[in-house]
Protein backbone atom coordinates (compact mmCIF):
# COMPACT_ATOMS: atom_id res chain seq x y z
CA UNK A 1 0.00 0.00 0.00
CA UNK A 2 1.44 3.34 -0.97
CA UNK A 3 1.53 6.21 1.45
CA UNK A 4 0.56 9.45 -0.29
CA UNK A 5 1.14 12.76 1.46
CA UNK A 6 -0.22 16.02 0.12
CA UNK A 7 -0.82 19.61 1.16
CA UNK A 8 -4.34 20.71 0.19
CA UNK A 9 -4.51 24.38 1.12
CA UNK A 10 -8.22 24.91 0.61
CA UNK A 11 -8.41 27.82 3.05
CA UNK A 12 -5.19 29.61 2.06
CA UNK A 13 -5.12 29.00 -1.70
CA UNK A 14 -7.39 30.97 -4.05
CA UNK A 15 -10.12 28.74 -5.43
CA UNK A 16 -10.70 28.42 -9.20
CA UNK A 17 -13.15 31.02 -10.44
CA UNK A 18 -15.05 28.36 -12.38
CA UNK A 19 -16.09 24.82 -11.61
CA UNK A 20 -13.85 21.93 -10.72
CA UNK A 21 -15.27 18.64 -11.97
CA UNK A 22 -15.70 15.75 -9.58
CA UNK A 23 -12.83 13.27 -10.01
CA UNK A 24 -13.17 9.54 -9.40
CA UNK A 25 -11.82 7.91 -6.24
CA UNK A 26 -8.58 7.10 -8.07
CA UNK A 27 -8.08 10.72 -9.14
CA UNK A 28 -7.22 13.79 -7.11
CA UNK A 29 -6.47 17.45 -7.70
CA UNK A 30 -4.75 19.57 -5.09
CA UNK A 31 -3.70 23.21 -5.09
CA UNK A 32 -0.62 24.24 -3.15
CA UNK A 33 0.94 27.49 -2.02
CA UNK A 34 4.67 27.18 -1.37
CA UNK A 35 4.53 29.99 1.20
CA UNK A 36 2.26 27.77 3.32
CA UNK A 37 4.60 24.74 3.37
CA UNK A 38 6.43 24.16 6.64
CA UNK A 39 10.25 24.35 6.34
CA UNK A 40 12.45 21.58 7.73
CA UNK A 41 16.08 22.35 8.56
CA UNK A 42 18.83 20.21 7.07
CA UNK A 43 20.89 18.23 9.55
CA UNK A 44 23.99 19.87 8.04
CA UNK A 45 22.56 23.35 8.59
CA UNK A 46 23.21 24.24 4.95
CA UNK A 47 19.58 24.79 4.00
CA UNK A 48 15.91 24.06 4.54
CA UNK A 49 13.39 21.87 2.68
CA UNK A 50 9.66 22.31 2.10
CA UNK A 51 7.94 19.17 0.84
CA UNK A 52 5.20 19.71 -1.76
CA UNK A 53 4.26 16.02 -2.00
CA UNK A 54 5.76 12.56 -1.72
CA UNK A 55 4.82 8.93 -2.10
CA UNK A 56 6.38 6.01 -0.24
CA UNK A 57 6.70 2.44 -1.44
CA UNK A 58 5.57 -0.66 0.44
CA UNK A 59 8.92 -0.76 2.24
CA UNK A 60 8.56 2.83 3.44
CA UNK A 61 11.29 4.10 1.13
CA UNK A 62 10.90 7.02 -1.29
CA UNK A 63 8.95 6.22 -4.46
CA UNK A 64 8.96 9.89 -5.46
CA UNK A 65 9.22 13.26 -3.77
CA UNK A 66 8.84 16.85 -5.00
CA UNK A 67 10.14 19.59 -2.73
CA UNK A 68 11.63 23.08 -2.55
CA UNK A 69 15.01 23.67 -0.96
CA UNK A 70 16.60 26.93 0.12
CA UNK A 71 20.41 26.82 -0.02
CA UNK A 72 21.98 29.28 2.39
CA UNK A 73 25.58 28.61 1.41
CA UNK A 74 27.99 25.74 0.67
CA UNK A 75 26.30 22.50 1.70
CA UNK A 76 26.60 18.74 1.62
CA UNK A 77 23.60 16.90 0.18
CA UNK A 78 22.22 13.81 1.91
CA UNK A 79 22.79 10.57 0.03
CA UNK A 80 19.80 8.56 -1.27
CA UNK A 81 20.95 5.18 -2.62
CA UNK A 82 18.88 3.94 -5.56
CA UNK A 83 17.28 7.33 -6.14
CA UNK A 84 17.60 9.60 -9.20
CA UNK A 85 17.47 13.34 -8.58
CA UNK A 86 16.64 16.40 -10.67
CA UNK A 87 17.53 19.87 -9.41
CA UNK A 88 16.19 23.07 -10.96
CA UNK A 89 17.40 26.51 -9.89
CA UNK A 90 14.39 28.83 -9.52
CA UNK A 91 16.31 32.05 -8.78
CA UNK A 92 18.93 33.98 -10.69
CA UNK A 93 22.48 32.89 -10.01
CA UNK A 94 24.21 29.53 -10.07
CA UNK A 95 24.54 26.30 -8.11
CA UNK A 96 27.58 24.12 -8.77
CA UNK A 97 27.42 20.47 -7.69
CA UNK A 98 30.58 18.42 -7.22
CA UNK A 99 31.20 14.77 -6.37
CA UNK A 100 33.98 12.24 -6.73
CA UNK A 101 32.36 11.14 -10.00
CA UNK A 102 31.84 14.48 -11.72
CA UNK A 103 30.28 17.92 -11.62
CA UNK A 104 26.95 19.47 -12.59
CA UNK A 105 26.22 23.16 -13.07
CA UNK A 106 22.66 24.34 -12.40
CA UNK A 107 21.61 27.54 -14.12
CA UNK A 108 18.15 29.19 -14.24
CA UNK A 109 15.75 27.22 -16.42
CA UNK A 110 18.17 24.31 -16.92
CA UNK A 111 17.36 21.15 -14.89
CA UNK A 112 20.31 18.96 -13.94
CA UNK A 113 20.07 15.24 -13.17
CA UNK A 114 22.38 13.22 -10.95
CA UNK A 115 22.31 9.98 -8.91
CA UNK A 116 21.27 10.34 -5.30
CA UNK A 117 23.83 7.67 -4.38
CA UNK A 118 26.69 10.15 -4.70
CA UNK A 119 28.14 12.36 -2.01
CA UNK A 120 27.39 15.81 -3.43
CA UNK A 121 28.79 19.16 -2.36
CA UNK A 122 26.97 22.28 -3.50
CA UNK A 123 28.44 25.76 -3.83
CA UNK A 124 26.11 28.75 -4.19
CA UNK A 125 26.42 32.54 -4.49
CA UNK A 126 26.57 34.78 -1.43
CA UNK A 127 22.78 35.15 -1.27
CA UNK A 128 20.41 32.22 -0.57
CA UNK A 129 18.84 30.56 -3.61
CA UNK A 130 15.77 28.36 -4.01
CA UNK A 131 15.74 25.15 -6.01
CA UNK A 132 13.11 22.60 -6.98
CA UNK A 133 14.16 19.08 -6.01
CA UNK A 134 12.57 16.01 -7.65
CA UNK A 135 13.50 12.51 -6.52
CA UNK A 136 12.36 9.16 -7.99
CA UNK A 137 13.30 5.62 -7.05
CA UNK A 138 15.41 4.16 -9.83
CA UNK A 139 13.70 1.38 -11.77
CA UNK A 140 10.31 2.24 -10.26
CA UNK A 141 9.51 5.82 -11.35
CA UNK A 142 10.92 8.37 -13.75
CA UNK A 143 10.48 12.13 -13.81
CA UNK A 144 10.58 14.77 -16.53
CA UNK A 145 11.10 18.40 -15.47
CA UNK A 146 10.46 21.20 -17.98
CA UNK A 147 10.43 25.00 -17.91
CA UNK A 148 8.07 27.13 -20.02
CA UNK A 149 7.86 30.86 -20.70
CA UNK A 150 5.13 30.75 -23.36
CA UNK A 151 1.69 29.17 -23.61
CA UNK A 152 1.68 25.46 -24.36
CA UNK A 153 -0.28 22.23 -24.06
CA UNK A 154 1.08 19.26 -22.13
CA UNK A 155 -0.10 15.67 -21.82
CA UNK A 156 -0.27 14.77 -18.17
CA UNK A 157 1.54 11.77 -16.75
CA UNK A 158 0.12 9.56 -14.00
CA UNK A 159 1.28 12.31 -11.61
CA UNK A 160 1.68 15.90 -12.82
CA UNK A 161 2.80 19.05 -11.00
CA UNK A 162 2.52 22.56 -12.43
CA UNK A 163 4.23 25.39 -10.54
CA UNK A 164 4.10 29.09 -11.45
CA UNK A 165 7.52 30.61 -10.80
CA UNK A 166 6.93 34.12 -12.20
CA UNK A 167 4.09 36.13 -13.68
CA UNK A 168 0.62 34.63 -13.90
CA UNK A 169 -0.63 31.49 -15.66
CA UNK A 170 -4.07 30.13 -16.44
CA UNK A 171 -4.59 26.37 -16.29
CA UNK A 172 -7.41 24.50 -17.99
CA UNK A 173 -8.26 20.90 -18.76
CA UNK A 174 -11.29 18.61 -18.83
CA UNK A 175 -11.52 18.96 -15.03
CA UNK A 176 -10.07 22.45 -14.53
CA UNK A 177 -11.44 25.75 -15.75
CA UNK A 178 -10.76 29.33 -14.76
CA UNK A 179 -7.74 28.41 -12.63
CA UNK A 180 -5.17 31.18 -12.23
CA UNK A 181 -1.75 30.53 -10.72
CA UNK A 182 0.26 33.29 -9.04
CA UNK A 183 4.01 33.07 -8.30
CA UNK A 184 4.99 30.04 -6.22
CA UNK A 185 1.55 28.46 -6.31
CA UNK A 186 0.67 25.37 -8.25
CA UNK A 187 -1.61 22.43 -8.91
CA UNK A 188 -0.94 18.72 -8.53
CA UNK A 189 -3.00 16.26 -10.59
CA UNK A 190 -2.78 12.60 -9.60
CA UNK A 191 -4.22 9.54 -11.34
CA UNK A 192 -5.61 11.26 -14.41
CA UNK A 193 -4.04 11.52 -17.84
CA UNK A 194 -5.34 14.39 -19.93
CA UNK A 195 -4.13 17.33 -21.93
CA UNK A 196 -3.56 20.49 -19.91
CA UNK A 197 -3.53 23.94 -21.50
CA UNK A 198 -1.17 26.45 -19.89
CA UNK A 199 -1.41 30.12 -20.89
CA UNK A 200 1.04 32.82 -19.79
CA UNK A 201 -0.83 35.98 -18.83
CA UNK A 202 2.01 38.51 -18.75
CA UNK A 203 5.51 39.09 -20.15
CA UNK A 204 8.25 37.41 -18.16
CA UNK A 205 6.01 34.57 -17.03
CA UNK A 206 7.78 31.33 -16.11
CA UNK A 207 6.34 27.95 -15.19
CA UNK A 208 7.71 24.52 -14.26
CA UNK A 209 5.96 21.24 -15.06
CA UNK A 210 6.97 17.94 -13.44
CA UNK A 211 5.65 14.67 -14.92
CA UNK A 212 6.15 11.44 -12.98
CA UNK A 213 5.40 8.03 -14.50
CA UNK A 214 6.23 4.45 -13.75
CA UNK A 215 9.59 3.44 -15.20
CA UNK A 216 9.35 2.24 -18.79
CA UNK A 217 6.08 4.03 -19.52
Amino acid sequence: MTNLMHHDKQNAFPRPSAGLGKPSSQQSIHFFDCAQLAPEAWASGGGTTRTIAKRAGDDGGIEWRVSLATLNGPAKFSQFPGVDRTLLLLDDGAVDLHSQDGAWFARPGQPVQFPGDLLIWASVPAKPVEVLNVMTRRGVCQASVNVASHSLRITAASTQFVLCVAGEWSVSSALLSGVSLQPMTGVWIDGRREEIDLHSMAPGARLVSVAIDMAGC
